[in-house]
């Protein structure tokens, strides 16, 4: 019941700043006088940069109101300090590029997915992380020869025009 609270409040004030925002523009687009067009450019920029803190705000508060479920647990499968700086690095990686933040259970389970490609060899696994990091992937996986070959066309011109 907390969560649905939660998220009422929320959609309502989110609604509100948008029903805000658009009379705002009503307003600004319906004629300002010259003289005020400087001094209305640097409110505007200013209102832009409070809606975007008040969506990373309304972001935060449905993610955090959404935790209803206890969290477990995470054992790395390797417990050297390169390796839990990597996997920190992969996180960061999933939040900056892709902004997708890793719950317990998706941890555990890509943990357990990244220990079995990497046969249980840290310093491979550390090599997927990085590969996907390095490739721009959402996720990481076991890499094969196939991998690293440059693609090949058949039936096209072979002037490397593919």
């Amino acid at each position: 019941m907390k969560h649905d609270n939660i998220q009422s409040l929320v959609t309502q004030f989110w609604n509100s700043l948008v029903d805000t925002n658009d009379e705002l523009n009503a307003f600004i687009n319906g004629g300002l006088p010259v003289s005020a067009e400087k001094r209305h450019k640097s409110f505007v920029q200013h209102w832009d940069k409070m809606k975007e803190k008040a969506e990373a705000l309304c972001d935060e508060i449905e993610q955090q109101s959404s935790l209803s479920v206890d969290q477990i647990d995470i054992k790395l499968p390797w417990t050297s300090q390169k390796f839990k700086d990597e996997w920190q690095m992969w996180k960061d990686y999933l939040i900056e590029q892709h902004n997708k933040r890793m719950k317990s259970r998706m941890e555990f389970a890509a943990l357990a997915h990244l220990k079995n490609i990497s046969e249980d060899k840290e310093s491979v696994a550390i090599e997927y992380l990085q590969f996907a990091m390095a490739g721009g992937y959402p996720r990481f996986f076991k890499v094969t020869n196939k991998n690293y070959e440059s693609p090949t066309v058949t039936g096209v011109r072979g002037d490397g025009d593919y």
